[in-house]
């Protein structure tokens, strides 16, 4: 689960943060009018996770995923509460901006935090 995550939240996090960018408008009616702050924490944040779960170390990934999770969770929750931005930086835009961020950031630290059971290593 941790490399899956790691993976493939990191290229949907990535993909939503260059369409917020270049393309608003493909993603406008659920993501609301994202500012730049939100595009390049989405790009970054996306690009460290997919780095990690292609070439990073299971150690690497767990670190990246409780990082990077408990960061999407933090402006998840802001968001929630009405707090879009972040040192100047428009984080949040809309309920839809929201609700990825706070899925992301429980898959994260889900990812990050739970053991393997022992039948579950074996493959």
């Amino acid at each position: 689960m941790l490399q899956n995550f790691t993976k493939y939240a990191g290229i949907v996090q990535t993909l939503i943060g260059l369409l917020g960018q270049f393309a608003p408008s493909v993603l406008g009616w659920l993501m609301g009018a994202q500012a730049t702050g939100g595009n390049v924490f989405n790009v970054l944040s996306g690009a460290a996770l997919s780095y990690l779960g292609f070439k990073g170390t299971q150690n690497a990934q767990r670190t990246g995923a409780q990082v990077i999770g408990g960061l999407n969770g933090l402006v998840g929750l802001l968001g929630a509460f009405g707090v879009n931005n972040l040192a100047g930086l428009q984080m949040n835009a809309g309920w839809g901006s929201t609700i990825v961020n706070l899925l992301i950031g429980a898959w994260g630290l889900y990812s990050g935090f739970v053991k393997k059971t022992a039948g579950a290593t074996a493959h």
